[in-house]
């Protein structure tokens, strides 16, 4: 029966009522789908827009927007150096991504003159053709890359080893997503009488790093190489007309770049972060096995003991009924943080340590899903029962064709609650697990995130990457859920 009478809902009460609870769901639908929104706009975002925030990425429907975007990654910095009519407070990105008056009238004056006249279009082009010839036939030696840092770590993996890196440079990585070409060490780039150490096996091999981006770059069609030539800075005639020229080469190629290639370069961009993140998680050995093979024990296990426990509390009297159902009550009321240590420590004594069993055994039983299973279980019509007990039929054949019948949509539940648990859980799988073979996704992503501060949209990116098995299996099992949230008795 509804809380309101059909009579009753049109009258004015009433349909404030309903408008009352219709605005409170709207708003709770609101609260829970407008963060996931910002998570996945971070996620497609990079150092120019991160910090907006925004449900959606203006650079969606904003031409201007995606043309900073994609200055944002060939210069960790605004570039001043290349457009010195720039307003003089854009230092940082955020700085620039603040001001969006700026931006449209920064974009419009820097692309409008080459979208409007084809003659400047064919003179834009003509310098961005020259500026790639010229960066395309500078010494290496005198080049400075511009990459998007996102775009190093995988390429680095495929040039040389994490061994080699770690022979030659003095840092030691532990793996390819650590390793930062920001700036050729060694190398006064401003002295004028600098040559470069052509001997030290470092820069040999930060050169040949260079010239095998720059040759992947040759071969995509682009203006605008990931390797930019180190213009000379002394106040000769000469230095300053090359400086002019090359520069005035650049802001061309650069407009003629996004004119032409910008969408293709946008999408390419939206996609990096997810790259990177897949590279990460999914090249880490074992992980990948490990968590499938973790939240496939972790339902089984948790489907077969919790089921079998709650149908004997209710199916028979036993005696303690009631302490048992209490101590079940109080292993909830424990946070895990509490629970991590003695039970670190059990396993420690048991000789478990980084296995497989680990992981898998606390798991097996839970306060919580026995709990709920046995009100289900009371729920059900004992006539069922007798009937059964005339016809003959093993306690097994009446637990098995009429009692897990009917309670599939709770199974369900509880199935969905052991896998997000088993799937989620980086504390306890960090915590007994100190060898890295051994580790799942979600200590690798935790891993990550640590690793990455300083690209918190490569981390926005991996949230949702990782959300998406879980929302696969909601959606799955929806029907079955919604089912399981009416009691057998309502239905």
């Amino acid at each position: 029966m509804g809380v309101l009478l059909a009579s009753e809902r049109k009258t004015a009460k009433g349909r404030f009522f309903l408008a009352l609870v219709y605005g409170l769901l709207a708003l709770g639908g609101l609260t829970m789908v407008y963060p996931f929104a910002v998570m996945l706009s971070a996620s497609l975002s990079g150092s120019y827009d991160y910090n907006r925030h925004e449900p959606v990425l203006r650079a969606f429907w904003d031409r201007n927007d995606r043309f900073m975007r994609s200055l944002a990654t060939y210069f960790p910095r605004f570039p001043r150096e290349v457009y010195p009519d720039a307003p003089e407070a854009w230092g940082s990105w955020l700085s620039v991504a603040r001001d969006h008056v700026g931006v449209a009238a920064f974009a419009q004056r820097h692309l409008d003159p080459a979208r409007t006249n084809a003659a400047v279009y064919l003179d834009w082009k003509a310098k961005a053709e020259r500026f790639r010839s010229t960066v395309l036939s500078w010494d290496l030696d005198y080049t400075t890359c511009a990459y998007d840092p996102r775009d190093v770590a995988p390429f680095v993996a495929t040039q040389t080893t994490l061994d080699e890196i770690n022979r030659t440079w003095p840092v030691r990585y532990r793996s390819f997503f650590d390793v930062s070409f920001t700036a050729e060490s060694k190398i006064p780039l401003g002295h004028a009488s600098w040559q470069p150490p052509r001997d030290d096996p470092k820069y040999a091999m930060w050169r040949a790093f260079k010239d095998a981006y720059r040759e992947r770059m040759r071969t995509d069609g682009d203006y605008v190489c990931r390797t930019l030539p180190f213009l000379p800075r002394g106040d000769a005639p000469e230095d300053r007309q090359l400086r002019e020229r090359t520069t005035s080469d650049l802001r061309a190629a650069l407009a003629v770049q996004f004119l032409e290639h910008g969408r293709r370069d946008f999408l390419r961009s939206c996609c990096v972060n997810y790259r990177l993140v897949g590279q990460y998680l999914f090249q880490r050995g074992r992980a990948f096995f490990n968590t499938v093979l973790l939240v496939l024990l972790s339902v089984l296990a948790h489907l077969t003991v919790n089921p079998l426990a709650a149908y004997a509390l209710s199916r028979f009297r036993l005696r303690g009924t009631e302490k048992i159902l209490l101590f079940l009550l109080a292993t909830m009321a424990f946070p895990a943080a509490v629970t991590a240590i003695p039970g670190f420590l059990l396993v420690r004594d048991l000789g478990l340590l980084n296995t497989l069993a680990a992981l898998v055994l606390p798991t097996v039983a839970s306060g919580m899903g026995i709990f709920i299973l046995k009100g289900f279980f009371d729920a059900l019509p004992r006539e069922l029962y007798e009937a059964a007990a005339i016809d003959g039929a093993s306690e097994w054949t009446v637990f098995r064709k009429i009692t897990l019948p009917m309670t599939t949509p709770i199974l369900a539940v509880n199935a969905l609650n052991s896998f997000v648990a088993a799937y989620n859980s980086w504390e306890w799988a960090f915590l007994v697990c100190q060898e890295e073979s051994n580790w799942t996704l979600a200590v690798w992503m935790y891993q990550m995130s640590q690793q990455m501060g300083g690209q918190p949209w490569c981390v926005m990116a991996g949230f949702v990457l990782v959300s998406i098995p879980t929302a696969l299996v909601f959606l799955a099992c929806q029907k079955i859920i919604l089912r399981g949230i009416v009691l057998p008795s309502m239905k």
